[in-house]
Parts: structure tokens; sequence; C-alpha cells
């Protein structure tokens, strides 16, 4: 199993939501358009797409011009049924890809915040079991409108499409499931946060990693669920 891994950002791989896919046996394949790497028309040759995030904005096609065609693959992804799996700004990306604009939210999430699942949510197959509310990494200044296609998972007061999935396996996620403790460090040391958030984040890491480090170890594998389901679907 191959998947593509687009990332925007050399400080935002796939993580532990990366690890959990590699400890079922696939191969990631990371891509970085922003530094010039290229990335194919469609989902030929890979299982699957993950979107990682970045501190871009994904309505900035005049600064990244390989988004629309980037919107295009995803598109192309999603209708062959494929697995695509959106994270921050990847749950943007999937937004645009169909049809819904991103915009600066009202107001700044950056930390473990308290996310809450939706009915549906809690009975779907990728969040089932972990309880009604989840508390994530988060690191986020815009958001989006929810795709016309798509069912809403979980949410919050800050932004209220935290996550969604589109079909029976296009899952797209506003927070941060595939932090772990030195990915959280250097963001915030690249993002020269300050003596009081820096400490925050120590202090939230102590009471919450771990159970964040779980749910994307969760999110990978049941994600990867979906890899294997739809290379039986496409055997038979």
């Amino acid at each position: 199993m191959r998947i593509l891994v687009v990332q925007h950002d050399r400080e935002d791989p796939a993580g532990v939501v990366g690890e959990a896919i590699a400890a079922r046996g696939a191969t990631l394949v990371p891509t970085l358009p922003p530094a010039g790497d290229g990335f194919p028309d469609g989902p030929e040759g890979f299982d699957g797409l993950v979107l990682m995030g970045g501190p871009m904005c994904a309505a900035d096609d005049a600064g990244y011009p390989y988004y629309p065609r980037l919107h295009k693959m995803v598109r192309r992804f999603h209708d062959s049924g494929r697995p695509v799996l959106g994270i921050c700004l990847g749950s943007q990306i999937i937004a645009r890809s169909f049809g819904k604009p991103v915009y600066r939210n009202k107001v700044t999430e950056i930390g473990f915040c308290k996310v809450d699942l939706t009915e549906a949510g809690l009975a779907d197959p990728m969040l089932t079991g972990l309880g009604d509310a989840v508390r994530p990494m988060q690191w986020h200044e815009d958001t989006f409108d929810l795709p016309d296609e798509a069912v809403r998972l979980a949410t919050n007061e800050a932004a209220t499409n935290q996550a969604y999935r589109i079909g029976r396996s296009t899952y797209a996620f506003q927070f941060h499931p595939e932090v772990d403790a030195a990915m959280v460090r250097t963001w915030a040391k690249s993002a020269k946060a300050d003596e009081a958030l820096t400490a925050r984040l120590e202090s939230e890491m102590k009471d919450h990693l771990a159970a964040a480090e779980h749910l994307g170890r969760t999110i990978g594998d049941r994600w990867f669920d979906l890899i294997e389901r739809h290379g039986q679907r496409s055997a038979a």
C-alpha cells in the first residue's frame, strides 16, 4: 500500500498518525509542494491521500499557485473511492476542493482545546468509543464552510467545523491529531511564542498529550482500515 502525503511545511509531517499507518505495512510517500516538489494529477499508483497542515492560508491561491491543481487531485482521489485524510490546513483544502470558502476565524485556537463529538461523530467508525469529547492540539487562525456533501463529526465554540466526513472515506480534521511533544515545541519555537504561551503548552502537554497521541494513532489505524476495505472492494 502506498500513501501519498502532501506536506505544506517541513515541520508538520504525518507524525503519530503516519506512524500508525506505517505500522500497518503502508509506505508513506511525502511530497512538499511549497518547496517545488511535484505531485500527481490523480490517484493512480496510490492507495490513499493524506493532506497535512501548515502556516499558510488555504485561500491564498496567489501565494500558492499549485492549490487549484491540488483541489482537482483531491476530488479525483475522492471520486475514485480511495481514502482521503485532511489535517488542519488539509481539512480546509478539502473544503475548497468541494467548492467552499476558507476565511479568517473569529478567534485563533492554540493549545489542547476541548472538542465535542456530534451525534454523527459518536456513531462514526473513525471516532466511536472515544467518548463524547476529545482534547487534541489546535493551531489555526482560519476556518471554512462545511461542504454540502459533508457530515459534521465534531465541533466546539471556537470553530464550528472541527471534523467532518464526505462519503464513506474522506475525513477531515481541523485540529492536529498528528502531534507529538517534539512537534509542538518546534512549532512554538518557529512561531516565536512568548514565554506565557510556551509555558502553557508545556503544562497542557503534561495533562493531555498522551490522550491526544492515542487519538492520533486511533485515527491513523482506523483510516488504514478504509484503505484495506477499498482494496478488498477493488479486488472483488
